[in-house]
């Protein structure tokens, strides 16, 4: 079993080409994530309720093959799982061309959320493997940019590309990215980290010692599942006007780029924040900045007002994630890091999946101004959990680990 690297290097040749292969991909998955709602109403009559099933279905697909994959991850090694899983993601973009009905399309979208979850979970994996442990958090931090600012810009040019309800040049630019990922993602030079013990059960799929942070996780993304899927509709209920900059007009679409300008401010300190004081106070201000950015979106009807709210979201989001994270790949032996990542991600998926549909009701029922305020209110539950019931918890099991380490 090779080892994580023992230089103090986070900006090797190798982290670098594992990060832009995943911002192609991830831009590929995000031109699609505010245009297929479009094309699922313009192009297949999908009704309000059906568009919120193609986000739900994708992320719990995701949910039911994470264990698995982090299973495999852990027994078969890293990059052979990672690279199959990115080269049937790359097929399944050029196949949204032939979806020619809703129910194709929500197939297309399970199998999508199959691939993504092992993508999602492998990517973080080996970029786990391939930063030195000394700044694990630091460079987590780093990595996690390639999906903020696939955030931040994916979903306006998936507008540009698609345009008036141009699809094909949509889905063929999308597979495009795909591919593109794949072939820079075949040179990058993978830590041979397995343990060789194929035999499968539960312990493999989900690690126990990060169950508690997984809780914290879920309820923190059931909220976020109202900004995928709902932000943009929200906006234009409200009447979020654009606003003139220069020669361009700035529509509230913007609320994405806003958001990644606060993911990436903060991810810029986080880490190394993290790796010398520890995660709750961390924790502790993410969930808060969250919690108010928000509430905020109730009484949001002013552009510059929405992208406030952006921000908050967006810095709250740069604060937990990689920390989070970095608290679940502290907890475990190096071989186990598969499956902690799928704990941590299948939280993740599960908490967008149950909220993108049931937030759905809520809005129906209650309006988005009341649905994005209750989402601010459900925060307070992992916050108080966190206090009460996983920092003591993540501190014993990292002592535990090191104690072991040192005696082995």
């Amino acid at each position: 079993m090779s080892l994580s690297p023992t230089s103090d290097k986070i900006l090797s040749r190798d982290f670098l080409l594992h990060f832009t292969s995943y911002f192609l991909m991830s831009n590929a998955f995000y031109f699609l994530l505010p245009t297929l709602p479009v094309y699922a109403v313009n192009a297949l009559d999908a009704t309000d309720n059906q568009v919120g099933y193609i986000m739900g279905v994708y992320a719990i697909a995701a949910l039911i093959i994470r264990p698995f994959c982090g299973y495999v991850l852990d027994a078969y090694g890293r990059r052979s799982v990672y690279l199959w899983a990115l080269g049937f993601f790359a097929l399944l973009l050029g196949l949204y061309h032939f979806t020619y009905t809703f129910v194709i399309l929500l197939l297309i979208r399970i199998f999508h959320g199959f691939a993504w979850g092992v993508i999602t979970t492998g990517g973080s994996t080996i970029a786990a493997d391939i930063i030195p442990e000394k700044k694990r958090a630091e460079g987590i931090g780093y990595f996690g940019l390639a999906m903020t600012f696939s955030m931040a810009i994916a979903p306006y040019f998936g507008g540009v590309i698609m345009g008036d309800d141009n699809f094909f040049n949509l889905f063929t630019i999308s597979f495009a990215f795909g591919v593109a990922a794949l072939i820079l993602a075949l040179v990058v030079k993978v830590p041979n980290i397995k343990t060789g013990d194929t035999e499968l059960n539960l312990k493999k799929m989900f690690d126990g010692r990060v169950t508690r942070i997984a809780i914290v996780m879920f309820t923190g993304a059931f909220p976020y599942a109202g900004i995928i899927a709902f932000i943009m509709v929200f906006a234009e209920e409200v009447g979020i006007p654009s606003v003139r900059a220069g020669f361009f007009n700035v529509d509230p679409e913007a609320f994405f780029i806003f958001f990644a300008a606060g993911v990436a401010i903060v991810r810029l300190l986080v880490g190394k924040i993290m790796d010398r004081k520890g995660p709750s106070g961390i924790v502790f201000v993410g969930l808060t900045v969250t919690m108010a950015g928000l509430i905020l979106l109730r009484y949001t009807d002013t552009f510059w007002m929405f992208m406030a709210c952006g921000v908050l979201v967006g810095m709250g989001n740069g604060l937990i994630m990689p920390t989070v994270q970095t608290m679940a790949i502290n907890m475990v032996p190096l071989e186990c890091r598969g499956a902690a990542n799928a704990t941590f991600f299948s939280a993740i998926d599960l908490g967008i999946g149950a909220g993108a549909i049931a937030l759905g009701y809520i809005a129906e029922n209650l309006g988005y101004r009341m649905m994005f305020f209750i989402c601010g209110l459900i925060l307070l539950f992992p916050l108080i959990y966190y206090f009460l019931f996983v920092r003591n918890h993540y501190y014993r099991h990292v002592a535990q680990l090191q104690k072991e380490q040192a005696h082995a």
